[in-house]
């Protein structure tokens, strides 16, 4: 499901993000998946964890306090959707890119499975 086509309110625990690209490689890369997860800190909102590509295992950010919906452990996704520009953004080339919001996706913890290929 795209991101910005998405009718829900926040993304949870274990829900990932798939870039339409990878900020390692650059443009017209494959795509690379963001795991949402809890930092069980307080004083900050959840987490993007790396799990695809050669960044695998590596946090991408965390997310501000206010990145959550109040009274919750999400990410709000009207703010992620606000903020986007800031928070996903690389440099490559010598410039700053964003990745394109457009193209991103969302992987539903509920909704995903892992498949082996040959």
């Amino acid at each position: 499901m795209l991101l910005i086509e998405s009718s829900r309110a926040e993304l949870w625990r274990g829900d990932m993000l798939r870039l339409p690209e990878n900020y390692d490689l650059g443009p017209g890369s494959g795509p690379v998946d963001l795991l949402v997860y809890d930092t069980r800190e307080e004083d900050c909102g959840l987490g993007l964890m790396v799990v695809s590509g050669d960044k695998a295992g590596l946090t991408w950010s965390i997310l501000p306090a206010e990145s959550r919906r109040p009274g919750a452990i999400c990410i709000d996704m009207g703010w992620l959707k606000r903020n986007w520009d800031d928070w996903f953004a690389y440099q490559w080339g010598g410039a700053m890119r964003v990745i394109d919001i457009a193209r991103a996706e969302i992987l539903e913890w509920d909704r995903r499975m892992i498949v082996e290929t040959p």
